[in-house]
Order: C-alpha cells, then structure tokens, then sequence
C-alpha cells in the first residue's frame, strides 16, 4: 500500500481537504488559510467577562439531605471514611429527618422517647463541621393511624421490629391526623430543644398526606394549621430557631389537568401547576412566622419525562423568580432534582446540575439541598455525590461530587457576579473576579476562549472551573 493510500484511509475527505489547506506555504492572500483559520474561529465558543458591571452577590449555599443508607457507623468502615472526607467542608448545610429517611421513630408510643437514631445522625452532622438542618418530619404512626394501638404491627413485616410493633413504615408518610397536631408540634419542641446546637428547621416534607381528593388541590388550610403549631411550639423553646415551610413540591405538567393551569411556562419543562403556587400563596397569607420559605421541584414534568433535562434546569429560575414576587423571605431549595422521573445518563447528570446551581445563584437563592448524597442500593438514580459505603470500595466520588465542591468552594455566598457573555448557548458560564465556572450543554466538546486570552478545551457535558484571565 502507498503511503498516499494510507493516508487516504486513515483521513477523512473533509479533513483530508483542511489538511491539506494548512500544508500549504503561507503568503499574504492565501485563501485557503485563511478559510481554514475563518473555521476554527467560528467554531470556538468566547467568554467575556466584564469585571466593571457588577451583576449580584450571591447568597447561595449547598448542603445535603441524608437518607436511609447515608455514612452509617455499621457500614463499611473505610468506605465511611471516605465518604465523610468527601463531604466535610465541600458543603455547608447537612440535613436529617426526625423520623424515617435513616431515622428511627423517636416516640413510637405515648411518652416513650427513645433519641438514640436521631442522636447518632445528628453527631455524624456535627462532626463533619458543617451546618446541620433538622426537618420536623415524619410523624410516628401512633399520630397518624386512627386504628393505632400499643404493638398492633407486631410480626408484620412492614413494622419496626425494634419498638415493639408500634410503627408500620408503610405509613411514614401520613400526615398527623387533625386531633394529633398539638402532639406532634410537641416533639418537634423537644427536638429543638434536645440539639441547641441546631438552628435550622424545616416543617413537615412535600405536605405529604395532605391531599384533598375532592377540592382536585393540596390541603394547604391543614398544612398550615400543622405549620404553626410546630412553629408556636418551637419557638417557645428555642426563640433562636429558624423555621421554614411549607415545603411544596412545585410540580410542572405539558398535559395541564383542569385547576392548574398558570402563567408559568416553558417548552423544555411545560407549565408550573398554579395549585401548588397556590400552597405558597396561602401559606405565606396565614403563617404565624417564617424565617425563609423551602420549596421542592425537579426538571421533569410530572407526566411526562423531559426530552432535555438541561435546558429544563431553567425551570428552577422561572419558580423562585415568581416566588420572590411574592415575598422577601429567604428561598430554599429543600430537594432539587435533574431528570428525577427516570434513571438519566449520568454523563449529563454534571452540566445538569451545574447549570441548576447558576440558575439559583443568578436567582438569589439561599440553599440548595442535594437529596441523598450517597448511592442508594435499588434506586432510581437521583445525582448522587458518590458511591455506597455499605459495601467495601465505597465512598468514591462521582463527577456530580466536583460540581458542588468546587462550587462551594469558588463561589460561596457572598461572591460578587460580573456580566459575562456567551457567544454561543452550547456553553453556561457564571464569573466571579477571580473564577469562572463554565458548563458544557452538549454531547461534543466545546473549544473555549476566555476573555480573548486563555483557551480551554471542554469535553462532553463538562463542568469547567477555571481561574479567569
């Protein structure tokens, strides 16, 4: 074979064609040069920042939710390890149920209190040196079941075998019944008062339980009775405490069902559902106090998955836009998800949730809460930060770990934001005076050039933090 056939088979038509174009001895009017530099060129995406227009200061802070499998003393001890390097000071804000998602019941009966669970995750929280959250959620089933009686769940296989028969998990998450609101406001008092060191409390979980079947709405009149008990309750204790509610998910439909359509809209997430704006809205009307407001949504839409989860991210914008309409408290993201209906490629995962957390910055939110850090074994694929540490060779991060690190790290709460333009939407970017985080979109890298100076190459939905030029 000749070397000219060679190359001819190891060498694209097309780039056989340029390569032979830059072969060529430079003269000043070549025009294949020229087209060929004309073609990079336009193929290289530029980042300019402005570092004289000042945008915002950022107020945001990342944090995470534990669940049921999530760093526990029995796991896999190296494994443990790993994993609580990985998280101590890469976020702020560290978040625990007071019963289930890793928790056992804390007053399975009528006065007989037992801490132990709670204690543990709450010292694990302490002792990774961050901000530990306490959500006022879930209720023992004594609160919850009308038919509840002292060891009724005894040899049932959805009971807790460890109080008794007292609690069947399958019940977790029923709302506390209206005669034992007060109750319920009464533990989560002896929760804040048993941790001082815990400020943060967010009330109740998605309103769970509280759906009312024949108005086609949430029960928001019954959460927010169950709202300021627990708010009266505690802060009769803890006057320091910083409670938020109401924790709605705020869902989004292509196929809006009858009562909820809004003026919220978007082709890649579909419409917001105007009953859960209406959960905020009444809420924020007839609360006794709140401290912030804690809100929950992902990227899909409730009937349909979303064909791109990226541009869907918007949708996170779009909410706490309309929200600080409304109000001047605090917006928390209590769960925020990318793509939560379906177990997403995990190569997106890291340019979805880059572009999520630039969205809340650019929206002044305060938190955002990572649901579940830790791999869960048997479920969907939620963007963990890293690998299970119930077996050995646990603990190891996924490229959604640097996303938030990183973030953490370069563009903490308080960061001022400079106008930064795009010359292409492939790419996200988001610049500090220092930093700049850039976010590859797509499947194919991206050539970047940052403020005509420093040029970066990024691969498949990449997540880039680079020092600016």
């Amino acid at each position: 074979m000749t070397r000219k056939n060679l190359l001819k088979r190891l060498i694209s038509p097309a780039a056989f064609v340029l390569l032979a174009a830059a072969c060529v001895p430079e003269k000043p009017n070549n025009p294949a040069l020229h087209d060929l530099k004309a073609l990079l060129a336009a193929d290289t995406v530029k980042v300019t920042v402005d570092a004289s227009q000042l945008v915002m200061t950022t107020s945001l802070k990342l944090g995470v939710t534990y669940m049921q499998h999530n760093l526990d003393s029995w796991n896999d001890a190296a494994s443990v390890k790993r994993g609580k390097a990985l998280l101590t000071g890469a976020i702020v804000y560290h978040n625990q149920h007071i019963f289930g998602f890793g928790a056992g019941s804390p007053l399975s009966r009528p006065g007989q209190y037992n801490w132990s669970s709670l204690d543990e995750r709450v010292k694990m929280m302490t002792d990774m040196g961050g901000t530990p959250v306490i959500t006022l959620a879930t209720a023992p089933t004594w609160m919850t079941d009308p038919a509840w009686k002292p060891g009724i769940y005894a040899g049932d296989n959805t009971a807790d075998s460890d109080d008794n028969g007292d609690t069947d998990w399958n019940k977790i998450e029923w709302a506390p019944l209206p005669a034992h609101e007060s109750d319920f406001a009464s533990l989560c008092a002896r929760t804040a008062k048993r941790y001082p060191n815990i400020k943060y409390f967010q009330v109740w979980n998605e309103l769970k339980g509280m759906w009312n079947d024949a108005a086609n709405r949430w029960d928001y009149e019954r959460y927010t009775s169950l709202y300021n008990k627990v708010y009266d309750s505690v802060k009769k204790v803890r006057p320091d405490a910083i409670i938020g509610g109401p924790y709605v998910v705020v869902d989004s439909w292509f196929s809006i069902p009858g009562g909820g359509n809004s003026n919220i809209s978007d082709p890649s997430y579909g419409t917001i559902d105007q009953r859960t704006l209406d959960v905020i809205t009444y809420w924020l009307a007839n609360k006794k106090g709140a401290d912030f407001i804690c809100v929950d949504a992902g990227s899909d839409a409730h009937d349909q998955v979303v064909t791109n989860p990226i541009a869907a991210t918007k949708k996170f914008k779009d909410i706490s836009t309309w929200i600080r309409s409304k109000t001047n408290l605090p917006v928390w993201w209590a769960e925020d998800y990318v793509g939560e209906n379906t177990d997403v490629d995990t190569v997106k995962q890291p340019a979805a949730l880059g572009c999520m957390l630039v969205y809340h910055a650019l929206a002044g939110d305060a938190v955002s809460l990572r649901w579940s850090p830790e791999s869960q074994t048997g479920a969907v694929n939620q963007s963990y930060l890293f690998t299970s540490t119930q077996n050995a060779g646990g603990g190891y991060p996924f490229k959604n770990y640097y996303v938030y690190r990183d973030f953490n790290r370069y563009f903490p709460s308080g960061t001022k934001v400079y106008k930064t333009t795009v010359s292409n939407t492939n790419v996200m970017a988001l610049a500090s005076a220092s930093r700049v985080m850039l976010v590859n979109k797509t499947a194919a890298s991206q050539r970047i050039k940052i403020n005509n100076s420093l040029s970066v190459t990024l691969s498949a939905y990449q997540v880039y933090y680079s020092t600016l030029p």
